[in-house]
């Protein structure tokens, strides 16, 4: 297996390499070699029109902003506005305001400082000097505190700012102002804040209503961004923060259908931070769910994602009224084309191609590359509220050999597909199958963690074979089967065992496996008896049903018609096995809420936080395991 290796060590050269030209990948669009074993994607949803931005881009000027002259006047640092400031949720690490440049022409924020309350709890207004760069015309800026102990790097759409003891804050009352050189440049205050802007002319009359202590909302500068008042009456309350775009979403903007997206960006005509989601294929009554996926430069099959397992993941949310878009750039459409799985592409590479590392880990691990550093280059602010990030990687491992299938947070918007050095292939129809299937149930399942799931629904208890799903060790790889009453429902279960006439050499003898195209994955709907580890009855199955078969827990060739008890999951404890429900208890909005919107919750307490995808965006991990060696060597003779 030949790889492109770019050899990037220690945490800022790991930053740096995922910056395509710095590390000999190149932003070159090039074509690569797909997969393709079952025909194109059906065009599910064909956009009415073509979008006015194209979502992977980053437009220097946006739709309504001025057209930079280079015949103009010199530009006035009074053009800068303060054109929105966001809620913050009281953790330290939520508040960022933007900027907007009003003018025609490129504006220098050298000596430019933002004046806020403090971390520390101040009660005077702190100054925060900005980077010395320009801001585009007709561009915005994000502003944002440093984190404690994060490595964060600025971009073209946010800076940093603060030190260690102090970055800007406020609650739910407070004031920001834009100064330099001691004069106002804009100012703003809600809530029961008192602070007073440097020039007493930059404020006037009473404060903007007090700001919301949840993520999401912001207060917006409303109608033409030229206009200045001074007062409250140049600002709005919204239900829906628009970082790094226009201001686009009205003060009554709801999300019926609970995806993150307001509805009025989900018609014709309109947009969410300037992005047209309509024509990506969102809908109102329809819950969406967006994802970009990157993959690394690699010539390992497993690390470059197939059009195929992308589309049985669409198929299998559409059965559930559900609509997922991935956008994987030019991989498979030169042009937009979100039955094609172009969205717009990334901001690395129009084919979303990064930098090769032989491991990706968190920021923490030494000597990988963190998918945060990948993310923070390759994803447009502006989706950062809506889309999540899927990067197809190498290996968990240190040594770049192979690993466990992927990782993902829980309840979050990030995850890790690592199938590089499985040795899978396209040599064969049965390999390329292999390769297909295995891409589509790991993205399925790494989904399903995002949405809240664990490997046991609502419980870490892994392999129940009542819990029909994807999420389940027991069906991940080895596929669901085509129907849960026959005997394919426990074929998985004997294979595992190596029992009733199945070992590590009948991967392909698994009915609907993954050698075969008829390979399903899915999620549980909740219909499954409870199975009682200390009274199991053969006839039950699996607690969906039997059609005159009988499940051979004990493995000895017999239908025991007395009950027994046996550890069917291997966890060392003989107690009831339950289903979950998992399609009724998905949590979509990953922006807006820390647990299901259906009110659900897992089991136990595992200290979820509401997820902040502009500046926390960091969750809990999945724990995962990697396969056992007879089930890699299993794979490996595949033919």
């Amino acid at each position: 297996m030949n790889h492109d290796r770019l050899q990037c060590y220690g945490i800022y050269l790991s930053s740096l390499c995922l910056i395509l030209s710095a590390c000999g990948g190149g932003s070159d669009g090039e074509s690569v070699s797909a997969v393709s074993v079952v025909s194109a994607p059906p065009s599910v949803i064909v956009p009415t029109r073509t979008p006015v931005l194209l979502p992977g881009s980053i437009p220097e000027v946006l739709s309504g902003a001025a057209t930079p002259n280079p015949a103009a006047g010199p530009p006035s640092l009074g053009d800068l506005l303060i054109s929105e400031v966001s809620s913050n949720y009281q953790d330290g690490k939520g508040a960022w305001l933007e900027i907007y440049n009003s003018s025609t022409q490129d504006i220098s924020l050298d000596g430019v400082s933002v004046r806020a309350a403090g971390a520390s709890w101040q009660v005077t207004m702190e100054s925060f000097y900005l980077p010395n760069r320009e801001i585009k015309a007709g561009a915005y800026l994000l502003v944002a505190g440093k984190i404690p102990r994060e490595t964060r790097l600025n971009t073209r759409q946010i800076v940093y700012v603060g030190n260690v003891t102090s970055t800007p804050y406020w609650d739910d009352n407070g004031a920001v102002e834009l100064v330099n050189d001691g004069v106002t440049l804009d100012f703003v205050r809600f809530g029961n804040s008192l602070a007073a802007p440097l020039s007493a002319s930059a404020w006037s009359g009473s404060n903007v209503a007090a700001m919301p202590l949840s993520y999401g909302h912001a207060l917006v500068r409303r109608g033409e961004m030229k206009v200045n008042s001074h007062s409250k009456q140049d600002w709005a309350l919204v239900p829906f923060a628009t970082p790094a775009g226009p201001n686009d979403v009205a003060e009554t903007a709801v999300d019926h259908d609970k995806d993150g997206i307001p509805d009025s960006a989900e018609v014709a005509g309109g947009t969410f931070t300037g992005l047209d989601y309509y024509a990506m294929g969102a809908r109102v009554g329809q819950p969406d769910i967006f994802i970009q996926i990157d993959h690394m430069k690699s010539t390992d099959p497993g690390i470059l994602p197939t059009k195929e397992a992308m589309q049985k993941v669409v198929d299998a949310f559409k059965a559930r009224n559900i609509s997922v878009h991935f956008d994987s750039g030019t991989l498979y459409s030169d042009e937009f084309n979100p039955a094609m799985f172009n969205l717009g592409g990334s901001l690395v590479s129009i084919n979303n191609k990064v930098g090769y590392h032989r491991c990706i880990g968190l920021d923490d691990q030494l000597d990988c590359a963190s998918i945060y550093d990948y993310k923070d280059q390759s994803m447009d602010i502006r989706r950062k509220q809506v889309f999540h990030y899927l990067l197809m990687a190498n290996s968990l491992n240190k040594d770049g050999q192979f690993s466990h299938s992927g990782f993902a947070e829980l309840f979050g918007n990030d995850m890790v597909v690592t199938l590089g050095d499985w040795a899978l292939n396209t040599d064969s129809v049965n390999e390329q199958n292999v390769l297909i299937n295995f891409q589509a149930a790991t993205i399925m399942h790494e989904l399903g963690h995002n949405l809240g799931l664990d490997h046991g629904g609502d419980e870490v208890l892994n392999n129940k074979p009542n819990y029909y799903s994807t999420m389940n060790y027991l069906y991940q790889l080895m596929g669901l089967g085509s129907n849960p009453k026959i005997l394919s429902a426990v074929e998985r279960y004997f294979f595992a065992k190596e029992a009733n006439g199945f070992g590590w050499d009948d991967l392909c003898k698994l009915e609907a496996g993954p050698c075969s195209r008829d390979f399903r994955i899915d999620y549980s709907d909740g219909s499954g008896d409870d199975l009682n580890e200390s009274n199991l009855n053969e006839l039950a199955m699996i607690g969906r049903g039997s059609l005159g078969i009988y499940a051979d827990w004990n493995l000895d060739g017999q239908l025991n018609q007395l009950r027994y008890a046996l550890d069917l999951n291997n966890d060392g404890n003989k107690t009831f096995l339950c289903d979950y429900n998992d399609w009724g208890n998905l949590t979509l909005a990953f922006a807006r809420v820390a647990k299901g919107n259906s009110g659900a919750s897992m089991k136990g307490s595992i200290n979820v936080a509401a997820v902040n995808p502009i500046l926390n965006d960091k969750q809990r991990w999945s724990v995962e395991k990697a396969p056992s060696a007879s089930f890699m060597s299993a794979v490996h003779r595949v033919h």
